[in-house]
């Protein structure tokens, strides 16, 4: 089975490793089936999305009704780098 793909959004570690913990425990899966990638530290990588058996996307400080004005620099990032992830998803089916 290819791997599971986690994009996680919270920028507090404790957060961001009980939820890592949580998809893999009531997902089922061993850690080698679930990669995660958090972007909220980092630009999104290039992904080749044939590589997973799938995407989950974790809780999120970020609030994407929120005024634009008002979105920090990371929170624009993030929400534009899943916009073009969720293009190719949709365009690739």
């Amino acid at each position: 089975m290819k791997p599971f793909l986690l994009l996680g959004t919270r920028a507090e570690n404790y957060a961001a490793e009980a939820e890592y913990r949580s998809f893999l425990r009531y997902g089922g899966l061993a850690e080698g089936e679930l990669r995660r990638i958090r972007v909220e530290a980092e630009p999104l990588p290039e992904l080749d999305l044939a590589d997973y058996s799938g995407i989950f996307l974790g809780g999120s400080p970020f609030n994407s009704s929120d005024p634009q004005e008002s979105k920090s620099e990371v929170q624009v990032r993030v929400e534009r780098e899943l916009g073009l992830l969720l293009d190719r998803v949709v365009a690739t089916d």
